[in-house]
């Protein structure tokens, strides 16, 4: 009998409060079959407001583990604390690998370690909530580099929609690219045909480049 494939990790938890805005938390947790919980909710942990709950396959779970490995969010210590402007951010991360056998944990506060702000980045694209007012900083205290005001594209009929108008806003090309490429892999035969289509109808390029853009991933 074929051995097991071992899963990436049991469960990966991230929470934040900055900027007097209501704790927001992320969580992505294995399930039965193969498959992860992804769960996004905002306010108290007592009495929270649910965002989403989809389940995702693993292979999603496997490239986040990937991102966050590279970043060396697994190498962050316990705890930091306040940057030598003290603000009112909050914010914990916890990867438990094995359930009662290995996790990680950091927490801190306006101080963070090198790398946050691209895991932030990993998160968003999974749909965790980009802060949108053009005021707001980033997570580590600095200006962001760009304000979404429209959430990134997170499906076919999404990515349609936006190529039908020709028009992909201010979004940044690099993420989008990253966004379209996660969500074609997940794609057949048919639905990868349908999106390449409607690129190529919207005169965003021509079918050559967005077979080969899709086929690199």
């Amino acid at each position: 009998m074929a051995e097991e494939k071992a899963l990436p990790f049991h469960s990966f938890t991230f929470t934040l409060i900055a900027d007097k805005r209501p704790r927001t938390a992320f969580r992505m947790k294995a399930l039965e079959g193969g498959m992860y919980e992804l769960h996004v909710e905002k306010g108290s942990a007592s009495n929270p407001t649910s965002q989403f709950t989809r389940e995702v396959p693993v292979d999603v779970a496997q490239r986040l583990k990937d991102a966050l490995q590279d970043i060396g969010v697994f190498g962050w210590g316990e705890s930091y604390g306040d940057a030598l402007a003290p603000g009112s951010r909050r914010w914990s991360v916890n990867t438990v690998f094995k359930e009662g056998v290995f996790s990680v944990a950091s927490k801190g506060g306006s101080d963070v370690p090198a790398g946050f702000d691209d895991m932030l980045e990993e998160l968003y694209r999974l749909d965790f909530p980009r802060p949108s007012e053009s005021g707001a900083t980033g997570a580590s205290g600095e200006q962001p580099q760009r304000s979404f005001q429209t959430p990134l594209p997170t499906s076919i009929g999404d990515l349609a929609a936006y190529a039908s108008k020709g028009d992909f806003g201010n979004f940044d090309p690099t993420m989008l690219q990253q966004r379209m490429k996660d969500e074609v892999s997940r794609m057949g035969p048919a639905e990868r045909k349908q999106l390449i289509d409607m690129l190529v109808q919207s005169g965003m390029g021509t079918r050559e480049f967005w077979e080969d853009f899709f086929n690199n991933l």
